[in-house]
């Protein structure tokens, strides 16, 4: 009986290690998914992320502030070159002008009685010290009256703003005559004919990104729509942020492509650093390191083996493979 309870208890012991090793002690097996290796387009490229501007934008204020007795045009009209956009009333600076109008042929006339009256020692050219001064003051007194008409008349002129551009009237702190406005009051014209898409380059970006590159707009309002353009320039000023220093970089958008684009459009762009049309391309989930060295996985005589590859472009989820295997080789992905 003893020996038979020996016999049980063994056999329990070797069905415990038996599913022990089963569930601890068996090697996975490992699985994988294949893939070939194949031709096709692909880009190194640096993302920069940014916004739609114009080009040209001007900011007007008017020379003082006042009472607005002319509207030439309304927030969201298109306008022209040298159009009034708002006049203020100049009826007190225009009677001031003519007041200065009138001190200044005033103080001609007296400058006029004085010449004419030492006529005989000017021509002589015997005029003494006294003499000298006492034209020399009218003279100033001359130069002064008309400064003082110059900027009486720069005045009136300051009470208008003018759009210095074709465009279209985005911004107006009026809508009719009658408002009362500010100094400080802007009117904003923007030519959206001059629409372009300014990014933020990193420093670290600078030395790979230059004039001229190929570029790739998209805009977050129209997905799945790409705009090409080129580098236009590259601000030589930085802007200096806590955590990075940045460039302006401004990129041309086409006439063709200006249709339905506001000002503040967000977006990235894509700079093209350098693109291949026929390079050999496998997933880069299927690049794996070795010693730090990138290799793919083959199958041969039924055995999976890693194979050391050269790499190179890697973009959207996809690598450029140089040299280690050819096209049509199928390469294995571990699930």
């Amino acid at each position: 009986m003893l020996k038979k309870k020996y016999i049980l208890s063994a056999v329990a012991v070797a069905g415990v290690v038996a599913i022990g090793w089963l569930i601890f002690g068996r090697k996975p097996v490992v699985q994988y998914d294949a893939v070939k290796v194949t031709r096709g387009k692909i880009d190194d490229v640096v993302e920069l992320s940014g916004k739609v501007q114009a080009g040209k934008i001007a900011n007007l204020h008017l020379g003082a502030g006042g009472l607005v007795t002319y509207v030439g045009a309304k927030e969201g009209d298109a306008v022209k070159a040298g159009q009034t956009l708002a006049g203020l009333d100049t009826r007190t600076l225009q009677n001031t002008l003519k007041e200065k109008l009138n001190l200044y042929v005033k103080q001609l006339n007296t400058f006029d009685q004085t010449k004419a009256d030492n006529q005989t020692a000017i021509d002589a050219n015997s005029i003494d010290n006294t003499l000298r001064r006492i034209l020399e003051n009218n003279q100033y007194s001359l130069d002064n009256t008309v400064k003082d008409v110059e900027y009486q008349d720069l005045l009136i002129k300051l009470s208008y703003i003018y759009s210095p551009f074709n465009g279209l009237l985005v911004s107006s702190p009026v809508t009719a005559p009658g408002a009362t406005v500010l100094a400080t009051d802007t009117w904003t014209v923007v030519d959206p004919t001059s629409l372009e898409f300014d990014a933020d380059l990193d420093e670290t970006d600078l030395k790979n990104v230059h004039t001229g590159q190929k570029v790739l707009i998209a805009l977050d309002a129209f997905p799945g729509k790409s705009l090409e353009s080129t580098v236009g320039s590259i601000s030589f000023t930085p802007t200096e942020t806590t955590t990075s220093t940045t460039y302006t970089m401004k990129v041309p958008i086409a006439a063709a492509d200006l249709a339905n684009l506001r000002l503040g459009l967000n977006g990235t762009a894509d700079v093209v650093l350098e693109e291949k049309a026929n390079a050999l391309l496998v997933p880069a989930s299927a690049i794996s390191q070795v010693n730090g060295s990138p290799v793919v996985t083959v199958k041969e005589n039924g055995k999976y083996k890693t194979v050391p590859v050269e790499t190179g472009i890697e973009n959207n989820g996809s690598v450029e493979v140089v040299s280690g295997v050819a096209e049509g080789t199928t390469v294995y992905v571990q699930k």
